[in-house]
């Protein structure tokens, strides 16, 4: 559908650049009338596929919402164009059709874009789980020097995936979103262990209850894949064509015992080790698609 919308929109195009006469005017906005409910067509279903997406946890539902709201904006823009562009198709003269041909046309080829670029990231897994023993020792938070080779092996099949796909994308504005979500099991942190006093450093509470300490825990785990991520992606931003057309947008969170995805194991247990894992979810989307500000947990390129 993409590449037929794309045809179509080229066309449109080229009707206006050589069209002088009445009738041809006439064809153009009938065209672009067409073309525009194609691209509406194309938007719903693009809201429909990140719903789902949101649903199989390729994408996450904060970062979804995002993207159906600013689809949503997009085909209001589009009926805009449509009711515009039907009134010109019956009683249009050749100036303002044409001046509406030449803007529509900018709006068109950008939706395009960034539906095609959209729909190409959906074709690719962007979620991934790690057991937290592939990264971290036991009870800690940080990556070991004897874990960090480990460590880097496990996240650069993810690297590949994001840097091919700037490469397929060359000319496009990108906002890199990384959402790590970290898990714990039910184990207690003693007191006396070397790990309490660090997490006790970094909460709010001099007296965290076991809950709130795994959840900590939880998060740091989150928050040192996530970093590692977008790391390894800049060290090989040598083979990204333009890597000033990129943002990074990484965000962590700490479920602490909350059961991860319980819709696919119900038989967890206290201290399973599928409990004590980290997810990572990536999405590479065009900024006209995400645009909440760039915050302090945002590398900005």
């Amino acid at each position: 559908m993409i590449r037929k919308l794309c045809f179509i929109g080229l066309t449109g195009f080229t009707i206006f650049m050589a069209g002088c006469a009445s009738s041809r005017v006439q064809s153009l906005a009938k065209t672009t009338l067409e073309t525009l409910e194609l691209v509406k067509r194309e938007a719903q279903r693009a809201i429909e596929l990140t719903m789902q997406r949101v649903r199989a946890y390729e994408v996450d539902p904060d970062i979804g919402r995002e993207i159906v709201a600013n689809l949503r904006s997009a085909e209001k823009q589009i009926d805009e164009q449509i009711a515009k562009a039907a009134e010109l198709d019956k009683e249009g003269n050749r100036e303002e059709i044409l001046r509406f041909a030449e803007r529509t046309n900018i709006i068109i080829q950008s939706a395009l874009t960034d539906l095609k670029s959209l729909n190409d990231m959906y074709d690719i897994s962007t979620f991934t789980q790690f057991e937290t023993a592939t990264f971290f020792p036991t009870g800690g938070y940080t990556i070991a020097a004897d874990k960090m080779e480990e460590a880097k092996k496990s996240i650069e099949p993810i690297v590949k995936r994001i840097i091919k796909f700037f490469g397929d994308h060359p000319r496009q504005r990108f906002v890199a979103v990384v959402v790590c979500y970290g898990f714990s099991d039910e184990t207690p942190i003693s007191k006396d262990s070397e790990l309490y006093p660090s997490l006790v450093a970094k909460m709010n509470t001099a007296n965290p209850t076991r809950q709130e300490l795994n959840q900590k825990l939880s998060e740091l785990r989150a928050k040192t894949i996530a970093t590692l991520l977008v790391d390894l992606i800049k060290v090989n931003e040598g083979l990204v064509p333009n890597p000033k057309l990129i943002n990074y947008d990484i965000k962590w969170l700490g479920k602490g015992e909350e059961l991860p995805y319980p819709d696919k194991i119900a038989d967890y247990k206290p201290d399973d080790k599928r409990r004590r894992m980290v997810s990572l979810i990536w999405n590479v989307l065009p900024g006209s698609l995400y645009a909440q500000g760039i915050d302090n947990k945002t590398a900005d390129k």
